[in-house]
């Protein structure tokens, strides 16, 4: 597991107020972390292996997003200013954004394996023109 990056200031004198995070939060947090390394580095050399990787990138991301969520919502309760808030939401959001775009990525794949065509948005994952179709 990751260490957590959070430290006090180093100048004890410091006015800067760092906000004393429960610790199942940083926790979880570091083990989707690791969670995520551990898909991304999952085989994808065939069109099955690549949607299996990518579903398991997707999964990661949709809980990363729920803990930045419960982070937002135990630093709005905390009365922490709201621009701490604001961030975990932003990074939530952007979590969540990364698993739709890997779930999407996953159907592609699948799609691939089937011989269906692939959502015009898959770009240069796209195959319809190995398939023959046309928009």
């Amino acid at each position: 597991m990751r260490t957590p990056l959070i430290a006090p200031p180093a100048d004890s004198a410091a006015t800067r107020v760092v906000p004393d995070i429960p610790a199942h939060i940083v926790t979880a947090l570091a083990e989707l972390d690791d969670a995520y390394d551990l898909a991304a580095r999952m085989p994808h050399t065939s069109n099955v292996e690549h949607a299996h990787r990518a579903l398991a990138l997707a999964r990661v991301c949709a809980r990363r997003a729920a803990w930045w969520r419960v982070l937002a919502r135990w630093t709005y309760r905390a009365g922490f200013d709201r621009l701490h808030g604001k961030a975990a939401l932003a990074a939530g959001h952007r979590q969540q954004e990364r698993s739709r775009f890997w779930r999407d990525t996953a159907a592609d794949w699948r799609a691939r394996t089937d011989h269906r065509p692939t959502s015009d948005a898959a770009g240069a994952l796209s195959n319809w023109a190995e398939l023959g179709v046309t928009a």
